[in-house]
């Protein structure tokens, strides 16, 4: 973990430096990861972690820009089951990633909407159920390839919250059965994120 905090530190320093000799924009995110793991056998977006990092904006035109950023998010599924309906099962899977996503904004007065493209490296990961912690044969892949789309509004000059929903393009970890289709050929992620956004520079009206 202070390889990952020293990581995102040299990191931020390089974007701050970037943005004192250019006209981009630097800024900061944090709020909450909500996420389930699809294949996994449990529904809903039950798990819950931090979403946050650093965020490099370049305006293209009035109305289009690009956004880089380099954010640290616990993924993951849990599930608590209902004693009183006979539902003993606790599952409890947590992913830790460093994610970079790329992507493309379109503002629309205090609404911005972006999407595109991410890759992830997993840093760590822990798997329980109610017998202990879980040791599964199949390991998680150490990238991972996603997709996001969200929607940003302004809530007051520099400061905006954010609504991002990020899906795996590709599969974190195979079925432990081996079973593989062209449509579902294994686990993915699922998240929704809730982040306040803070740009460190003179918004643009």
């Amino acid at each position: 973990m202070q390889k990952t905090i020293s990581i995102f530190i040299i990191s931020f320093i390089c974007f701050t430096g970037i943005h004192a000799q250019t006209r981009f924009k630097a800024g900061l995110r944090a709020g909450l990861a909500t996420s389930q793991v699809e294949g996994d056998t449990y529904g809903g977006f039950d798990k819950f972690g931090f979403d946050g990092g650093a965020t490099l904006h370049a305006k293209i035109n009035e109305k289009w820009a690009a956004q880089f950023e380099i954010l640290f998010v616990q993924k993951g599924s849990q599930h608590v089951g209902d004693v009183n309906k006979g539902d003993f099962r606790y599952y409890l899977l947590q992913l830790n990633y460093m994610e970079v996503p790329l992507l493309l904004q379109y503002k629309q007065k205090k609404f911005t909407f972006e999407i595109g493209p991410g890759i992830g490296y997993l840093i760590n990961s822990k798997e329980y159920d109610e017998t202990g912690k879980v040791y599964n044969p199949i390991p998680f892949k150490r990238t991972e390839v996603s997709a996001s789309l969200g929607i940003n509004y302004m809530i007051y000059k520099n400061l905006g919250i954010t609504w991002r929903y990020t899906n795996s393009l590709l599969p974190i970890r195979e079925y432990a059965s081996g079973a593989s289709f062209w449509f579902n050929p294994g686990q993915r992620n699922n998240v929704l994120s809730f982040t306040l956004t803070y740009m460190f520079s003179k918004r643009e009206e």
